[in-house]
């Protein structure tokens, strides 16, 4: 049986990026037709402070919690008025851990870049590094600004990874926004390749054929998406993090359960300009 996932999960702790990620989420939650589940966690590893009780620490960060949570209703509410809006409070070890625990039901779980107690000069907080394409489904990192006009929709593929969870969330994402898609390949030549006798045009023919074959079926599927294939020399991470300027979303997919960040997607959430969804499969 299918589970029907019709919310929109954003983590939020109060500061800048997060507030940024909580407007970027109510918006997709509006594109979508969809409600907002707002989540706080209270990380329990905090309880161990010297000189006070952990029931008087638990408390504090119950009571800051409720008002990051109020804060971040009335924000939501503000930004699209009548928007259905849950707020969650929940106590666990960590970040990820409490998120997790609602990752399933949700059709997108929407986080920052960076949030509190991260150091000014990171390109990614830890939470962000430790939840991309960890929990099941589409995880948003939002970086850059979100009320841009930007009117193209990015999809990375490498041609080998099953492409169909990054394809299916880039298509889907595209529509809701009456955009273009842009599918994205970026290859390198092997060293030496030229000196081997390897012929670099026809090798970008073959992975082009290849590229429009693997795009075929949700072309199909996706009639009034218009697409634009781009196959180009160069290193996927440099070439996604500049498309990204021009796009609204850029979506890459998850390496797998033993892997389940690759270098590409690691890569591309510390530097693309724009929101970065790494979709996994669901399990």
């Amino acid at each position: 049986m299918s589970v029907q996932r019709a919310t929109v999960l954003v983590g939020i702790d109060g500061s800048p990026d997060s507030d940024r990620a909580l407007g970027w989420a109510a918006d997709e939650a509006a594109r979508l037709g969809m409600s907002l589940r707002i989540v706080h966690v209270a990380e329990t590893a905090t309880l161990d402070v010297a000189g006070r009780g952990a029931g008087e620490v638990s408390e504090a960060l119950a009571e800051a919690g409720d008002r990051i949570l109020q804060d971040g209703r009335g924000l939501a509410l503000h930004r699209r008025p009548g928007l259905a809006v849950e707020t969650t409070l929940v106590h666990d070890r960590n970040v990820p851990a409490g998120l997790r625990r609602y990752a399933g039901e949700a059709a997108e779980v929407v986080i920052g870049h960076r949030g509190r107690g991260g150091f000014t000069g990171l390109l990614l907080g830890s939470t962000a590094l430790r939840v991309a394409g960890r929990f099941p489904g589409p995880v948003v990192v939002v970086r850059g600004p979100v009320d841009g006009t930007a009117d193209e929709v990015v999809v990375g593929l490498d041609l080998v990874e099953d492409p169909a969870p990054a394809l299916d969330h880039a298509f889907a994402a595209a529509a809701a926004r009456e955009a273009r898609l842009r599918a994205l390949h970026a290859w390198r030549p092997a060293p030496l390749a030229a000196e081997a006798g390897v012929d670099v045009r026809t090798t970008g023919d073959t992975r082009r054929s290849h590229l429009s074959t693997v795009l075929a079926p949700w072309r199909d599927r996706h009639p009034g998406v218009k697409v634009a294939e781009d196959v180009v020399i160069g290193h996927p991470v440099e070439a996604l993090a500049t498309a990204s300027a021009h796009a609204d979303l850029v979506v890459v997919g998850s390496r797998g359960r033993r892997f389940p960040l690759g270098s590409v997607g690691h890569g591309v959430i510390h530097y693309a300009r724009r929101p970065v969804a790494v979709v996994r499969p669901y399990d």
